[in-house]
């Protein structure tokens, strides 16, 4: 009877080591946070100056063939188990002894600015505090490496096994934004090859709005292909980061256009155009008044000096607000300082009053005769640039059907359609 029970169970083991085994599972870690088991990947709420106990342990790999023999050992011919467990299991097969056995494991934890990591005791636990500091997403990222030495006779094999795990936290009630830029914006947990095909979006679109204020359509055309191709291989690397980890979140929004400036400014660049067109009238009739004023200085004329230049501060005020940002990029050239009225007479207009009558007619007859040679130039350009940027409105229209068009990502209009 217990000869037969003996080879019930001896083919048992034959059955379960050589015919039944298993592939081992890929090395990973199980995170136990507080006591709570957490995935790599998870987001969890935390407080600031919270402290956390994480205790980690690397499962699957050299280990599984350790724990569960019956379901991963490959293990053939008469076989007997003389001792197992998660860090070694020892066997005897066809007169054989045979160990594999753990040598040495070595665990980190790795953390950002916002947490700081205390060790303890044991290697695999962890006190984790939460900094007291504002901020949208910190990270900690846990890795394993474990060294595994099989004996058999006088054979000696090592093996490696490494896992990494990483446990992501956020303030409760702070945006979860990780990344956000001018036309791009991220929620949901942060990856660095994420943030940087991200940049490139913003790159993309960074070439797109500059190639606009250089009137270079051909090279914006470019660009919106470039853009294009940005996007879809953004789309490819967050899809490859769910595949290596299924609980990767992130949604991607796309803010405005990189036309939106450009588009703006072509109505901001009409109203230039017209105010800047009835400057030569102005300054022709400045000029005649200024001729009339009488060499000496009386009351009458300091006062009708005064109107004179107050007509030309008038006319700048008139101008749309960031004139001159907008002015500098598509005429690099025409600056404030060539066309504002200096310091010295503008303060006349502003204070009624000259206190060197003789020097205010000069100057302001100097400065007058210089905005006259540079008028006929500056309403070309102007004009020239208004005329050009109209071909914005097409680019922008393709644009906004790109962008709409994308339906695994968010778009937000910045121009209220």
């Amino acid at each position: 009877m217990k000869s037969l029970l003996l080879l019930m169970v001896t083919m048992v083991f034959m059955v379960g080591f050589g015919y039944s085994a298993e592939p081992l599972r890929k090395p990973f870690i199980q995170v136990k946070v507080d006591g709570k088991p957490s995935k790599t990947g998870e987001v969890l709420t935390v407080k600031p100056g919270q402290k956390l106990m994480v205790d980690v342990e690397m499962e699957g790999g050299r280990r599984d063939y350790c724990k569960f023999p019956d379901i991963y050992a490959d293990i053939t011919g008469t076989s007997q188990i003389l001792s197992r467990g998660k860090d070694g299991i020892t066997y005897q097969a066809d007169g054989k002894k045979s160990e594999w056995k753990l040598i040495k494991e070595e665990i980190r934890f790795v953390a950002d600015e916002f947490l700081q990591v205390k060790p303890t005791d044991k290697q695999s636990i962890a006190e984790i505090t939460v900094s007291g500091q504002n901020f949208s997403q910190s990270y900690l990222k846990i890795t394993i490496k474990a060294n595994w030495q099989f004996t058999q006779n006088e054979h000696i094999k090592t093996e490696g096994n490494t896992a990494e795990a990483t446990i992501y936290f956020k303030i409760a009630g702070v945006s979860d934004v990780w990344f956000s830029s001018q036309n791009v914006q991220a929620t949901g947990i942060k990856n660095d090859l994420v943030f940087e095909k991200l940049q490139e979006v913003q790159s993309a679109c960074d070439s797109i709005e500059l190639n606009f204020y250089r009137l270079n359509f051909a090279a914006v055309q470019q660009s919106i292909r470039d853009l294009q191709s940005k996007v879809n291989t953004l789309k490819a690397t967050i899809d490859e980061v769910k595949t290596s980890n299924p609980s990767y979140k992130t949604n991607v929004i796309f803010v405005g256009l990189p036309s939106d400036y450009p588009f703006s400014d072509i109505s901001a660049l009409l109203a230039i155009k017209n105010i800047w067109a009835n400057l030569e009238t102005s300054l022709t009739d400045q000029k005649q008044q200024l001729t009339k004023l009488p060499a000496t200085a009386t009351r009458e004329s300091k006062d009708e000096l005064v109107k004179i230049i107050t007509i030309y501060v008038d006319w700048q005020y008139r101008l749309p607000e960031n004139t001159f940002k907008i002015l500098s990029r598509y005429i690099p050239g025409l600056t404030a300082e060539k066309v504002q009225m200096p310091g010295n007479i503008h303060f006349i207009a502003e204070e009624k009053t000259v206190t060197n009558y003789p020097q205010t007619i000069d100057d302001l007859n100097a400065f007058l005769d210089q905005r006259m040679v540079q008028l006929p130039e500056e309403i070309q350009k102007i004009n020239t640039t208004h005329t050009r940027l109209q071909a914005v409105r097409l680019f922008d229209g393709m644009l906004r059907s790109y962008f709409s068009s994308i339906n695994w990502a968010e778009w937000k209009s910045t121009r209220g359609f």
